[in-house]
């Protein structure tokens, strides 16, 4: 690592600190105290919230700063006003006190026997998945890690990461046994194997309304998903369970097949609304707390909205195809 980078590097560990060795009397002289004279740098220097706003039903603090210009260097902040309360007068900073570059005390913090230095960012207008990801390629690309030092990502990154291997998890077991309750209760694969194609493209639906709608992949559309997953099964289940009806009646299995659609098209189209409509103040965030189900309701809608159209195309076709092949599968073994 070559000394620009390093200097850059470690320039995020200074900060500016006020040398207050003569603070008191000079401040005592203008009418002041120390308390005083740290709250105004305070205020200027980070902010202070001093009212709040209404936005979506949240409250959000207006906090008043200098602009940036005005607190990014020591000279600024040298020429920073401060005004006394007992004389009613504006001085400078510097006449109050002595301010300098200062590099902080030393601190070595260790995790597992290694010692660690811990960067911290606060993210706005940009989701932690792609700020990650333009880091890891930054990273990659111009920084070289000398011997022995390696770089770990944690924080809430490695959390949402162990979030989603779990929801992931959930989501194979959740079509897992639907395929297993599927199985037992039809005792055929065709059946269960045709329902759950179904189930499983039709997250294509979700990904695609996420993508629309701009909303990130999270926690809370996975739950959407497995949501989803229930939902398709139980319009499968409603489609495929009439074919066997009609088949026993003696139809054929094409005109079985469509006497079917044309009989289960009005419940399943029924239910799919009424499940999307009842999802739709959710996604459009009406209400308060709506935002942290937003995500949820978007996933369902785009799911079932896909669905509507596997359970009476997809779902019919592969079911035909796999009971023509087990049925020629069954003469060849005769």
């Amino acid at each position: 690592m070559n000394d620009a980078r390093f200097e850059s590097l470690m320039s995020l560990w200074r900060e500016r600190r006020i040398d207050r060795r003569q603070l008191l009397q000079r401040a005592a002289a203008l009418g002041v105290n120390a308390t005083d004279v740290a709250n105004t740098v305070t205020t200027a220097m980070t902010g202070d919230a001093t009212s709040v706003i209404i936005q979506q039903d949240r409250l959000i603090n207006v906090r008043v700063v200098l602009p940036k210009e005005s607190r990014s260097s020591l000279d600024t902040l040298r020429a920073l006003q401060i005004r006394s309360q007992g004389k009613n007068t504006l001085f400078r900073l510097d006449q109050v006190a002595d301010i300098e570059y200062d590099k902080g005390q030393t601190e070595i913090a260790r995790d597992g026997l290694r010692q660690t230095v811990a960067v911290t960012a606060r993210l706005e207008g940009i989701d932690l998945g792609s700020a990650i990801g333009t880091i890891r390629a930054k990273l990659a690309r111009e920084v070289k890690l000398p011997p022995g030092m390696t770089l770990e990502y944690g924080g809430l990154y490695r959390e949402q990461q162990a979030s989603f291997r779990e929801m992931t998890l959930a989501l194979g077991l959740a079509v897992a046994l639907v395929f297993i309750t599927l199985l037992i209760e039809f005792r055929s694969f065709a059946h269960p194997a045709a329902i759950v194609t179904g189930a499983v493209l039709a997250l294509s639906g979700v990904l695609a309304a996420l993508l629309i709608t701009h909303t990130t992949l999270n926690v809370v559309s996975y739950m959407g998903m497995i949501m989803v997953v229930g939902i398709v099964a139980k319009n499968g289940i409603l489609m495929l369970d009439a074919v066997e009806d009609h088949l026993a009646s003696g139809d054929t299995l094409r005109e079985a097949l469509l006497r079917s659609g044309r009989r289960r098209f009005r419940p399943v189209l029924m239910t799919s609304l009424a499940a999307m409509l009842g999802m739709l103040p959710l996604a459009l965030a009406l209400g308060s707390g709506a935002e942290m189900l937003q995500a949820l309701a978007i996933a369902v809608i785009g799911g079932l909205m896909v669905a509507l159209l596997l359970s009476l195309v997809v779902t019919p076709t592969v079911y035909a195809m796999l009971r023509k092949n087990g049925k020629r599968a069954f003469r060849a073994g005769d």
